[in-house]
């Protein structure tokens, strides 16, 4: 090769070929590269349900290193026909290319909105589509149906009793001889359903519904073995006594209880009203029973008010039903009299306690009756202005040791004559001072 020439690439002939020889086109390719074809041949005939159609080239062209000869190839294939998918109520859901003669994919799911009363169910084509030889339309087909229910029968309680499948539209059957047990309270009837079960449009829950009726109980009230009541009450309902009554006695019951839960015989049981140390607050004032007894009764008064300066205790006083004579005085028991300056005790007294008569801040004066027989410790007791004592009794058999203690001011104790001598005596004269005097009065 002369100095100075270009190096030229190897080139090979390409000819293209239909399938009877016939040249469509020749080309140069250098080496290595690329043939470029033809235009794709058209159809080379066709039958009734079949065409021939170009399906390629018999050798590869795409990188030429010899001379080559490309012939097209063709194939007899089956024409494709559509197939047309409508919903039953027309509208399209798409469409199909199917070769002749074989069958129709039919991807498609339609669905069809339930009604109140029915379930669809895609059953299909109104067509076969398993061998397609023309154009078609097919449209789907619904099997219709009919919607069922699940009712569920349950006791109150909560238990299943029944469960039944009911179409729509029918009646479901209820569980019979439904029952409740009685307790304490109520028999229970059984009075229907929650909800009705005829003519189903719906899954149900359906409880059992009982009518409460009240057990009836009876009461019987006896009073000395003798019926005096006897009353019917529902469970739980407030009991009622009879108001019975019994002069100087308190009632009450052997059985006590608020409301009814059973049936019951009730006795009454009397207790004589004012038993020994019975404590009875009566206009103000207060007493302590001392002898219970109906006839002769005695009381220690225990606190005593009266807004006079001259304050007479009386000889009884009525508590319930009966008069109790006024025997004992009790502890301060006329402290809260603060006008009182005079106190006249009636013969009905026969004891007066420790500080009995004491705390009486305005008191001067003090009349003791007949009846005394006892007095205690510190009796007369821190009253400033006590003065004069008068003891009326001839019997008094017990003096407290303190019982002329705590006497702040100057005092006087007048006695009948005869009983000068034994009082000095039981009152303890070392206790008598200038200040205290026993004197006689006739």
């Amino acid at each position: 090769m002369e100095k100075g020439k270009k190096k030229t690439a190897k080139k090979h002939i390409v000819v293209f070929q239909d399938e009877t020889g016939n040249v469509l086109k020749t080309a140069f390719v250098s080496h290595g590269k690329k043939a470029e074809p033809p235009e794709i041949p058209s159809k080379k005939g066709e039958t009734a349900h079949h065409e021939i159609v170009f399906q390629g080239w018999d050798q590869d062209y795409h990188q030429v290193e010899d001379n080559l000869v490309v012939k097209a190839i063709y194939k007899e294939v089956p024409k494709k026909y559509l197939v047309m998918f409508y919903h039953e109520n027309g509208k399209m859901l798409g469409m199909e290319a199917v070769p002749y003669g074989s069958p129709a994919k039919a991807a498609f799911s339609p669905v069809k909105k339930s009604s109140r009363e029915y379930d669809y169910i895609f059953k299909g084509w109104n067509v076969p589509l398993d061998c397609i030889t023309e154009d078609t339309n097919v449209k789907a087909v619904f099997e219709e149906k009919r919607k069922t229910f699940i009712v569920s029968f349950y006791h109150e309680d909560g238990r299943l009793l029944k469960e039944e499948e009911v179409f729509y539209g029918a009646s479901a059957h209820p569980p019979e001889n439904v029952t409740k047990a009685d307790d304490e309270v109520y028999y229970y009837r059984f009075s229907g359903w929650s909800v009705p079960t005829e003519k189903v449009t719906e899954s149900l829950r359906v409880q059992a519904v009982f009518e409460n009726i009240y057990k009836e109980y009876t009461v019987t009230f006896f009073d000395n073995g003798k019926e005096v009541q006897s009353k019917q009450y529902h469970y739980g309902t407030p009991l009622v006594y009879p108001d019975l009554k019994k002069k100087g006695y308190d009632l009450s019951w052997d059985i006590q209880e608020e409301v009814v839960e059973k049936s019951m015989e009730i006795s009454a049981k009397w207790t004589f009203s004012n038993t020994k140390g019975k404590i009875i607050d009566q206009d103000g004032n207060r007493y302590v029973i001392t002898n219970p007894s109906i006839t002769n009764g005695g009381v220690c008064c225990i606190s005593y008010r009266d807004s006079s300066s001259r304050v007479v205790l009386p000889e009884r006083v009525k508590l319930g039903d009966y008069y109790y004579r006024i025997e004992e005085i009790g502890s301060n028991a006329f402290s809260g009299c603060d006008n009182m300056s005079i106190l006249i005790l009636p013969d009905t007294v026969h004891i007066i306690h420790d500080k009995g008569l004491s705390k009486c801040r305005r008191l001067k004066s003090i009349i003791i009756g007949k009846g005394i027989h006892s007095l205690g410790n510190s009796v007369f007791g821190e009253n400033v202005h006590l003065k004069d004592i008068l003891i009326h009794g001839q019997n008094i058999k017990r003096a407290g040791r303190k019982l002329l203690e705590d006497i702040n001011g100057n005092l006087t104790i007048w006695v009948k004559p005869g009983q000068l001598d034994d009082y000095s005596k039981l009152f303890h004269a070392r206790l008598y001072t200038k200040k205290i005097k026993m004197k006689a009065k006739v």
